[in-house]
């Protein structure tokens, strides 16, 4: 008890010194409400010459109303944004080919009320956050045989030129196929054709002189195998004519162009030039003739008979009968030269 005694008494000490303190004055309450009435008459004053203002200037055209200075892009874009999408797309429908944006700035520069978005701040957002994209190639329309000429990649055939010794080859193949196979004409002119194309090639002119003589035609293949010694002294040519010459009976003739082919020269061309040696009754030049053919193929009886009349003609009779006896060992004869090689050799009696 002595404890709550004591706490009214500090209550009642404590009343009695609040009592005590000076009171301060309270202002009456209409002076501040003055005051502020007088300012909100003149924010109310200020905001009407504001609306007069604003409904002085002309009209801001809405979304609704056709934009004639907007963009082009910008109108496309408000009229997506405005139109509800379509229940259904149509597969084939095809896409719209996007415009190419409007670089001449708008001229509305007006005030729009509080929330709205001016056209020009809506073609900027649009184009800033989704960029055009690139328009698409026109691609031309192909057939089907044109599409694939032009998948299929081109080739270039490029042409082998052949020289002109190599075009004379060819003939001359040819024609050596052809007279192989038994026609003359046709090989007389493709020699011809390779000789246009190579007249210094010897093989095509020894082998149409000798077509040529074939069908009788003598001098045309003479003056062949001549002018082409006279391009190109070639022994084989020489040689040709020296044989031709021989068959038309002229020796000297027939002799002076064998020696120009003197280092082509056969053993059977050196056994010719013994015979016509021998004609001429140079019978010590023939037989070294016969001899130099001989050395080359011993086997040859008519060669032993040519050198046996030349060692005979020389007065050189056992020399003569040596080479008689080795042509009837390995030639063969008709029986009248047979004879005339034993009564030669001294074997008639035996």
């Amino acid at each position: 008890m002595s404890v709550i005694n004591q706490m009214l008494r500090e209550l009642d000490a404590r009343g009695s010194a609040s009592a005590d303190l000076p009171v301060t004055p309270i202002r009456p309450i209409g002076v501040k409400r003055r005051a502020a009435w007088r300012a909100l008459g003149g924010a109310s004053l200020a905001a009407a010459g504001a609306a007069a203002i604003y409904w002085m200037l002309p009209a801001v055209p809405t979304m609704e109303a056709p934009l004639q200075d907007v963009p082009v892009i910008a109108q496309q874009e408000m009229k997506a944004v405005n139109t509800p999408p379509a229940a259904t797309a149509s597969p084939i429908q095809s896409a719209p080919q996007p415009a190419v944006a409007a670089t001449k700035p708008s001229s509305l520069a007006l005030q729009q009320p509080q929330g709205s978005v001016s056209a020009h701040e809506t073609a900027r957002g649009v184009t800033e956050k989704r960029p055009l994209p690139d328009p698409p190639v026109p691609v031309p329309f192909l057939s089907m045989d044109q599409g694939a000429l032009q998948a299929e990649p081109a080739v270039v055939k490029k042409m082998t030129v052949l020289s002109p010794e190599a075009e004379a080859q060819q003939h001359y193949d040819d024609a050596q196929v052809l007279r192989r196979a038994g026609k003359p004409d046709a090989a007389i002119g493709k020699y011809r054709q390779a000789l246009e194309r190579n007249p210094e090639m010897t093989g095509a002119r020894t082998q149409l002189a000798r077509l040529l003589q074939e069908k009788e035609q003598v001098d045309a293949a003479l003056s062949l195998l001549q002018t082409g010694y006279a391009l190109r002294a070639d022994d084989g040519l020489a040689i040709a004519a020296g044989r031709l010459l021989a068959d038309l009976g002229q020796r000297e003739a027939a002799l002076d162009w064998l020696q120009r082919g003197q280092a082509g020269l056969r053993p059977a061309d050196h056994a010719l030039i013994g015979a016509l040696l021998s004609q001429v009754h140079r019978h010590e030049e023939a037989s070294r003739a016969y001899q130099r053919a001989l050395a080359a193929e011993p086997g040859q009886g008519g060669w032993l008979l040519g050198l046996g009349l030349a060692l005979e003609a020389q007065g050189r009779l056992g020399e003569a009968r040596m080479a008689y006896r080795n042509a009837l060992e390995r030639g063969q004869f008709k029986p009248e030269v047979m004879q005339f090689l034993r009564e030669r050799s001294g074997l008639s009696g035996s």
